[in-house]
C-alpha cells in the first residue's frame, strides 16, 4: 500500500514489497474475469498481464495475505495456486467465506 507519496507500507503479515504497477495489473485482470465464465487463476493472470509466473505468484500472495482478494487454494504447483480469484469489496459478500481467506499453515 502506498500513502500517495510513492512510499510502500507493510500490511500486517505481509513481509515483502511488491511493485504497485504489477498489483494494479493483476487486480485489473481479476476484475475483468472474477464474474465471468472462465476461472480466474494464476495461469490466466500470467497470460493476460504478460508478467512472469513468479511475479504473479508474489503479487497474488501479497493481495491474498492483505485480504484484498479471495480464492480457493488448489493443487497446481504454484505458491499460492489459486482458483476462482475475486476481489474483496466492501459492498459485496465473500463468495468463499472463510475458505477463501489466507490461512497460515502451522
Amino acid at each position: 500500500m502506498t500513502d500517495g507519496t510513492g512510499d510502500i507500507h507493510y500490511l500486517g503479515i505481509v513481509d515483502y514489497m511488491v511493485n504497485p504497477e504489477e498489483v494494479k495489473d493483476v487486480l485489473a485482470v481479476v476484475g475483468l474475469y472474477e464474474d465471468g465464465d472462465e476461472d480466474c487463476n494464476n495461469a490466466l493472470i500470467d497470460h493476460e498481464t504478460g508478467l512472469n509466473s513468479s511475479t504473479v505468484d508474489e503479487v497474488l500472495e501479497y493481495l491474498w495475505k492483505s485480504d484484498q482478494i479471495e480464492g480457493v487454494m488448489i493443487v497446481g504447483g504454484r505458491n499460492p495456486s489459486l482458483d476462482d480469484v475475486r476481489r474483496v469489496l466492501p459492498d459485496r459478500d465473500r463468495l468463499w467465506g472463510d475458505d477463501g481467506r489466507y490461512q497460515a499453515h502451522p
